[in-house]
């Protein structure tokens, strides 16, 4: 196993192919089956970009134009600083871990800038919401429970908290049955763990911040939540009942609508904004679609892990013909990575070994060319 450019740029490639396949599948998919299956094909495709390795099986595919191209592009030197050789790789990555760190950095800011804000939060006592939230206790006994706070700074229903989860409620005209469809529903986003979903993606937006791909498949994840936590909750109702949830769900977005745009970072919340979503949502609590299948879930999985591994089969690199000259064929060496390698020597330089015999002198701009770039190098 080993690592180069040529495993880097396919590490590369097939990162984005699977993050690509993720924002194909959102909209048909993610609305009908939730988010899993997206956040699998993403997790995959980072975890293909993190190990970018050529297995020794590997089927090496010549590339005369595309990968020449790359390869030069990438490592030809920009300059050099204190002794040291800068290419394009080099920048590009050193760009790409800062704009990682500060983009997680900004994450971490607003989760505890938010943390903050809700410790001096004014609240008011509802006695309607102290009722309904004693009844959430004593239902949800046996799991994990979160508290329910009103406040008038709050301007729509949203559960915050990671660590201390709290279900954050404005002053609200509602009946008991339209406030208890409203708490069963942030109830819901706690206990199928969506804050954290939404947390996770955010991180792969941080750690391929310059992927127009990522911000594709985050572009709908407020949303898709939304939907996904709809269908948990009426999954068990009946049609009356489902009816009764649309009529709660509309009165909530009539009061609030107009008031948010978009959730923050650390929070999922109840309103969706947009007309015409608002009538797709409803449609989907409805007419909610079939329960996917232990079979489909297989499948899918498997699938998966088939294309995660055949991603790995095979490789594209430089073709190579070496240059013809007047040596005698009897006094020529073939040079492969098996039997070759290169030593280096302290003043920057490097000694060809090819069998255990020293051949050849080398200086450190010949060794990102072929037939030197593919070979092992031992201080």
């Amino acid at each position: 196993m080993g690592v180069s450019v040529f495993t880097f740029l396919m590490s590369l490639l097939w990162c984005n192919l699977f993050i690509f396949l993720s924002v194909l599948c959102q909209r048909a998919l993610a609305l009908k089956y939730g988010v899993n299956l997206i956040l699998a094909m993403i997790s995959i495709g980072i975890l293909r970009l993190l190990i970018p390795i050529e297995v020794p099986s590997a089927i090496v595919v010549r590339s005369e134009a595309v990968m020449p191209f790359f390869q030069r592009f990438f490592t030809t030197q920009l300059f050099s600083l204190w002794g040291i050789s800068i290419n394009r790789l080099n920048v590009f990555l050193t760009v790409w871990v800062v704009g990682s760190v500060a983009y997680l950095f900004l994450i971490a800011w607003t989760i505890f800038e938010q943390g903050s804000k809700i410790k001096n939060l004014q609240t008011e006592y509802c006695p309607q919401v102290s009722n309904l939230t004693k009844e959430f206790e004593k239902r949800f006994m046996a799991g994990p429970t979160c508290r329910v706070i009103v406040s008038p700074e709050v301007k729509t229903p949203m559960l915050v908290g990671y660590v201390s989860p709290v279900i954050l409620l404005p002053p609200l005209s509602l009946t008991d049955e339209d406030l208890r469809y409203v708490l069963i529903h942030e109830w819901n986003h706690f206990v199928h763990k969506h804050l954290w979903i939404k947390l996770v993606f955010n991180i792969f937006c941080a750690v391929l911040w310059w992927n127009p791909f990522v911000y594709m498949a985050k572009s709908d994840l407020d949303y898709i939540l939304e939907v996904s936590c709809d269908r948990y909750v009426v999954r068990d109702l009946s049609s009356t009942e489902r009816m009764q949830y649309v009529e709660a769900t509309t009165t909530v977005m009539k009061q609030l609508a107009s008031l948010v745009t978009r959730q923050s970072i650390p929070s999922v919340g109840f309103i969706t904004a947009i007309p015409e979503k608002i009538v797709q949502r409803c449609e989907l609590i409805l007419f909610p679609p079939k329960k996917t299948s232990k079979w489909t879930k297989t499948f899918a999985a498997t699938f998966l892990l088939f294309l995660a591994m055949s991603s790995y089969a095979f490789v594209f690199q430089t073709a190579y013909t070496p240059p013809e000259d007047n040596i005698p064929r009897e006094n020529s060496v073939n040079i492969i990575p098996e039997h070759s390698y290169l030593q280096e020597i302290p003043d920057g330089g490097f000694i060809l070994v090819v069998n255990g015999a020293p051949l050849d002198r080398l200086n450190s701009e010949d060794v990102i060319d072929p037939p030197y770039s593919e070979l092992p190098i031992y201080k």
